[in-house]
C-alpha cells in the first residue's frame, strides 16, 4: 500500500490510524503513533508496541518505559524533550519481534515523521530498531555507541531498556550512552 506523503504530524497520524498495509491492523487496539516534541532534536526509535503501548495508543508506557524515563533523567535529558516512537506502529501477537514485511510497510510512516521532525539524532533502542535502519545483518555488540547516518540524521545504536530489566546489560551502559548524545547536541552547537 502506498501512504499518502502528509504535511503535518497530525495528517500524518490521522493517515496511521487508517492504515491498513499489513495483518497487525486487524488486531491492534490502537495505533501507537509517538509523542514528544514535534521539533526534537533526539528521535528515539523502538521496538514495537507491547500490550501497554497498545491499549493506551502511547509508546513506552510499562516497564521498560519507566525505565527509560529514570535513564534518561540520570543522563541529564527529558523525555518531554524528545520524540519517541517504535518501528512498528502496531502490536506484534503476542509480543513478538515484528516481521520484516511489517517493518517494510511501516517505514514509509517512520522516513515521513523523520522529514516533518528532522531531528539531530536517532537513537536505536534495541536489536531491531537498528536493524530496520542500518539493515538486518548488524549486530548490537558491533554497532552499540559508534555514529552512523540514516536520511541525513546521525543515528545512535544502543540496548533496549528492557535489556536493563532483564539484567543483560546494566543500567549504567545506557546513561553513558545518553550522555554521549546529550554532549553530541551540545558539541556540534
Amino acid at each position: 500500500m502506498n501512504q499518502p506523503h502528509c504535511r503535518s504530524l497530525e495528517d500524518l497520524r490521522e493517515a496511521c490510524r487508517q492504515c491498513r498495509a499489513c495483518g497487525l491492523a486487524a488486531t491492534r487496539q490502537n495505533v501507537v503513533f509517538g509523542e514528544g516534541n514535534s521539533r526534537a532534536q533526539i528521535f528515539l526509535l523502538g521496538e514495537a508496541p507491547g500490550a501497554q503501548e497498545d491499549e493506551s495508543g502511547r509508546p513506552f508506557v510499562g516497564r521498560a518505559g519507566e525505565t527509560l524515563n529514570r535513564l534518561l533523567w540520570q543522563a541529564g535529558l527529558e523525555r518531554s524533550d524528545l520524540f519517541i516512537t517504535g518501528s512498528i506502529k502496531c502490536r506484534p501477537p503476542r509480543n513478538r519481534n515484528p516481521h520484516r514485511a511489517e517493518i517494510a510497510a511501516c517505514r514509509p510512516l517512520l522516513n515521513q515523521q523523520l522529514d516533518l521532525i528532522r531531528p539531530r539524532i536517532i537513537v536505536c533502542l534495541g536489536l531491531v530498531a537498528a536493524q530496520n535502519l542500518l539493515g538486518p545483518g548488524v549486530r548490537m555488540g558491533d554497532i552499540r555507541g559508534q555514529w552512523f547516518e540514516y536520511r541525513g540524521c546521525r543515528v545512535y545504536p544502543t540496548y533496549h531498556p528492557a535489556a536493563v530489566l532483564r539484567h543483560t546489560v546494566s543500567a549504567e551502559l545506557l546513561v553513558e550512552d545518553f550522555r554521549a548524545l546529550k554532549k553530541a547536541l551540545s558539541s556540534a552547537g
